[in-house]
């Protein structure tokens, strides 16, 4: 292929395959892609095939895009409706654990300190 400016472009057979799987013939319009640039020599190769190619891994990435942004707003509105602990509430859970101790200690030193009197006979 003979481009402007002297510029010569080369394509491989791998890269000459369309998208369908046949290989392209002359006389043949496609879009190519430059892959490699040699400014020295005035030399590039071209690929058809990467075209497609790219174009997939495009349509993938933005699926996993996609994929990964719903997760993440699903996570932060996960986030956003959990409760959250404050320096009140752990405050009153400790009063409320002290006087459930306190209860409890009453409650025990009543049983230990407690003795029934009989009658002797």
């Amino acid at each position: 292929m003979a481009l402007p400016y002297g510029v010569e472009g080369f394509a491989t057979p791998k890269h000459l395959v369309k998208e369908d799987g046949t290989t392209a013939v002359v006389d043949d319009k496609l879009n190519f892609k430059v892959i490699e640039f040699n400014k020295g020599a005035k030399k590039i190769i071209v690929s058809h095939s990467r075209v497609y190619e790219d174009e997939k891994k495009g349509s993938e990435t933005a699926a996993k895009r996609t994929e990964a942004d719903s997760t993440k707003k699903a996570t932060r509105k996960l986030k956003s409706n959990l409760e959250k602990t404050t320096l009140g509430d752990i405050t009153g859970l400790q009063a409320l654990k002290d006087e459930m101790e306190e209860k409890e200690a009453r409650s025990a030193g009543k049983r230990k300190n407690s003795f029934t009197f009989r009658n002797p006979k």
